[in-house]
């Protein structure tokens, strides 16, 4: 049985040539698994190079398209685009404003083309600029936007730093929690970064620049892929890193139509890690990390027990574990360093790869194998130490944005989860599930080692190692058993018949 698309309403322009608008929107969402239905704006006689016509369709017509698709199918995201004049961006916004009524979680992406290209002068005549904005703001949630939208939405200059920016952007925050995303800063040489700028943080997407003279469309590429992962489920941050690496792959597959006419190309979704965007803060934007971490031994990974107690810890190492962790949860433990210590030992007596959780000084004194840290962690360890006293770095990761986060500092192994609802702790993130893990399997491939983790116990044992993923961690499926010591020989023996030799795979440097 086959599983329900997710539906994009897109809202927008015909255009002849079929680069931008809904031709290339409806190309862009059927590719990415996505059934597209439109909502069409205004008819564009355009050719590859330019336009000379634009046409705005009747406010009836645009109403009655409106009312089509309430009566057949709910969307899942909507992107609105090209809003050729005054009373049609009214409609927009009073039909949006119903929908949201009765559908609140369906996310608005924006993507103001309005201001931008060949018709941005006749539309500004027409009377847009500053008071487009209002109508509209209450019920978006993502602003697509390049320098001259900036500027004509909001009288702002687009050229500021980003964090200036984002200050005189407070009076919009104000109105609305909606996300800006400055479309395509070059500031860095060689570099194209896109910013998303909410209330609360700045993030940036930076790839290496990829040029294409006689290809238009880069922008709106950008925003409907956006609208699709969205539309899939992802949340804005994993949604825009997969927008990223789904451009950044267009670009590179661009089709030669003629000797002036190029089309991006239609990658799918996005599998090649080479793909994926750097994340950057303004404060790190020309200055990212540059480290890498000793590797794992491959043949001692499969079955990885995280574990509380150091008698856990020399449970299941006895019954021949070689890859275990020691999350101890309380950092007030008077014995902390003393069980750290001794966990350390017992890897060493085992010849087993043992993980300290958190503790990354302590596990730098003591001189352990490796050390486990989470995205949190991230923003406060000092991981140059961490590589200088030569420790692996497992990093976990609840999404693309967390991968895209994790990769640029090159771990030893990234965890991927939670894949099923856990036991052992509240997570802020929904669970993966095995069609997303098996997704970050396939991009991390002969990269990274892979962990599972999360919710994983004897019976989705099976599902979870066929996603391809080079580690199963397990929790209460041992610690929790009637019989841990066999419980632990058995999960061993079902990851071993359900791997068929996987983890020999030879790993990229």
């Amino acid at each position: 049985m086959s599983i329900k698309p997710p539906v994009v309403w897109c809202v927008g322009g015909s255009d002849s040539s079929a680069h931008t608008g809904l031709p290339s929107d409806i190309r862009i969402g059927q590719n990415l698994g996505c059934h597209v239905q439109s909502i069409m704006t205004a008819t564009r006689v355009q050719h590859s190079q330019d336009g000379n016509l634009l046409e705005p369709i009747s406010l009836s017509k645009f109403n009655e398209q409106w009312q089509a698709l309430l009566d057949d199918l709910p969307p899942d995201a909507i992107k609105v685009g090209l809003l050729p004049s005054a009373e049609i961006v009214k409609a927009c916004s009073t039909w949006l404003e119903r929908l949201k009524a009765d559908y609140p979680n369906v996310l608005v992406v924006f993507d103001p083309v309005m201001v931008s290209g060949s018709d941005r002068h006749n539309l500004e005549e027409a009377g847009f600029g500053a008071d487009l904005l209002a109508p509209l703001l209450p019920y978006v949630d993502v602003i697509t936007s390049n320098l001259m939208d900036i500027e004509a939405l909001t009288g702002l200059s687009g050229k500021q730093p980003i964090t200036d920016l984002r200050t005189q952007l407070a009076a919009y925050f104000y109105a609305s929690p909606c996300r800006w995303l400055m479309k395509g800063d070059h500031s860095e040489t060689g570099k194209t970064t896109d910013w998303l700028v909410s209330q609360t943080a700045i993030v940036g997407f930076s790839s290496d620049t990829l040029a294409r003279q006689n290809a238009g469309g880069k922008g709106g590429t950008l925003s409907m892929a956006l609208a699709s992962f969205i539309a899939h489920g992802y949340d804005v941050l994993d949604a825009m890193t997969m927008a990223k690496a789904y451009l950044n792959a267009a670009l590179k597959s661009t089709v030669k139509i003629d000797q002036k006419t190029e089309q991006f190309g239609l990658p799918g979704w996005p599998l090649q890690i080479k793909n994926l965007p750097i994340i950057v803060t303004p404060h790190q934007y020309s200055n990212v990390p540059h480290l890498s971490f000793s590797k794992m031994d491959l043949n001692k990974m499969g079955l990885y027990p995280v574990v509380d107690t150091i008698a856990w810890l020399t449970l299941v190492l006895k019954q021949g574990i070689k890859l275990a962790q020691l999350r101890i949860k309380n950092p007030d433990d008077p014995e902390l360093e003393g069980k750290i210590q001794q966990a350390i030992a017992l890897g060493q007596k085992f010849n087993a790869q043992v993980f300290i959780n958190d503790y990354w000084q302590q596990a730098i004194t003591f001189g352990a194998y490796g050390v486990h840290l989470g995205q949190e962690d991230l923003d406060v360890a000092d991981l140059s130490a961490i590589q200088h006293a030569g420790l692996r770095l497992g990093i976990s990761t609840h999404g693309y944005y967390e991968i895209a986060r994790a990769q640029s500092i090159k771990p030893s192994y990234i965890a991927l989860g939670h894949i099923f609802p856990t036991q052992t702790k509240d997570m802020p993130s929904q669970p993966q599930g095995v069609k997303r893990l098996a997704h970050y399997a396939c991009l991390l491939k002969g990269h990274y080692p892979t962990v599972a983790i999360g919710g994983i116990d004897a019976e989705r044992l099976p599902l979870v190692a066929r996603t391809g993923v080079t580690s199963v961690a397990l929790v209460t499926a041992i610690t929790k058993a009637d019989d841990p010591e066999a419980a632990t020989r058995s999960l061993m023996a079902s990851l071993l018949q359900h791997e068929g030799g996987r983890l020999n795979e030879h790993y990229a440097e």
